[in-house]
């Protein structure tokens, strides 16, 4: 009988020892905000290895509600185990600034670096260059958001810029500020040429889609252009009006448009939703940013204008930030009393049309 009792004994310590082989591996059930990296990160597992687990790849999107198998260390499922309850939030609690900074593909692949603590990062987009950037923050910011891409002047330095912009548009949506192909001095510059900023411009659109998935809106986006920027801005917009439909032109003319710009606006036109226009009144292309209004108010384009008395040639960002904030407002929310006309006209068109 001792005998037998000690073998019943091995065999249920056996089986104990055993039993969390057989038992049901974690898994993560994915909540709004989650990425890979978050997950991963969570429980401390490499992302590839979690990718793996789940038969998906980094790009692969995750939704709300989906099931995570969580692998071990080894890439394997391992045992279940007892885990802290989450964290109570206050209902009130606002996050962090620098929470938007924690996105798992920081360093995707070697192709974005952060520069500095500010949450400003570098991304190298294949056959234009470096692009600076920062993400959105405030409510909404992991859902779909617009592209406001800044064209810098010549001689202009896409970082510093990126930096002076971010305090009004990272509420707005995603802040990039791609660097021009020439070198002019310390800083960047277009070549008088549109076509590579049209480029240029495309290719921030396809690179952070590609990059961070639907957070990226792909039409109806925003283009700034400052002096030479503003050129290419122009040209882009006209030819582009469906994937950047607002455009704020800062120290434009309408030189620099030409005829081909001119007959590309006046396809466009309906597809333009709202221009904004800055030019100081003491910048010597004043007399073009006015004419550059007519010729827009011409093709029916919402159209407003701002031409402070006390600037020359510049984007005065740091002394006149709430003009550049409602300019930004005005495209993204505004409508104008042109386009409120406009629209007054069509339905007493439409009414005349069904009494008749």
């Amino acid at each position: 009988m001792p005998r037998i009792a000690a073998i019943c004994l091995s065999l249920i310590f056996a089986l104990t020892l055993a039993a969390p082989a057989f038992a049901k591996p974690r898994t993560h059930v994915v909540a709004a905000g989650h990425t890979l990296g978050r997950i991963a990160k969570r429980y401390n597992v490499g992302i590839d290895d979690l990718c793996k687990a789940n038969g998906i790849t980094r790009r692969d999107p995750i939704k709300p509600g989906q099931r995570l198998v969580i692998p071990s260390e080894d890439g394997s499922a391992p045992p279940p185990k007892a885990e802290p309850p989450p964290k109570a939030k206050s209902p009130e609690k606002k996050e962090p600034e620098k929470a938007d900074d924690s996105d798992d593909k920081d360093d995707d692949q070697g192709k974005i670096r952060r520069i500095g603590n500010d949450g400003l990062r570098v991304i190298d987009l294949p056959g234009v260059g470096p692009a600076y950037f920062y993400q959105p923050t405030g409510p909404g910011r992991l859902a779909m958001r617009p592209l406001y891409v800044y064209m810098h002047g010549r001689g202009g330095n896409p970082g510093h810029d990126c930096r002076r912009w971010a305090p009004i548009v990272r509420r707005l949506g995603w802040l990039v500020c791609p660097s021009g192909p020439g070198a002019r001095g310390d800083g960047r510059g277009w070549n008088n040429n549109w076509a590579v900023g049209q480029r240029t411009a495309l290719a921030v659109v396809k690179g952070f889609r590609d990059q961070f998935g639907r957070r990226v809106q792909l039409y109806g986006n925003t283009l700034i252009g400052f002096s030479e920027g503003a050129y290419v801005t122009m040209n882009v917009g006209v030819r582009e009006a469906r994937t950047f439909n607002r455009l704020l032109i800062l120290a434009g003319k309408t030189s620099y448009w030409g005829g081909p710009g001119l007959e590309a606006l006046a396809k466009s036109k309906s597809r333009l939703r709202r221009v904004y226009l800055i030019t100081g009144e003491q910048d010597g292309v004043i007399e073009g940013t006015h004419q550059l209004r007519d010729i827009l108010k011409k093709h029916s384009v919402p159209t407003r204008i701002s031409t402070p008395a006390d600037m020359g040639h510049e984007v005065a960002l740091e002394r006149k930030q709430s003009m550049y904030r409602a300019a930004l407002g005005g495209l993204e929310r505004g409508t104008t009393k042109q386009s409120r006309s406009k629209s007054v006209a069509r339905n007493s068109k439409k009414k005349s049309a069904r009494k008749r």
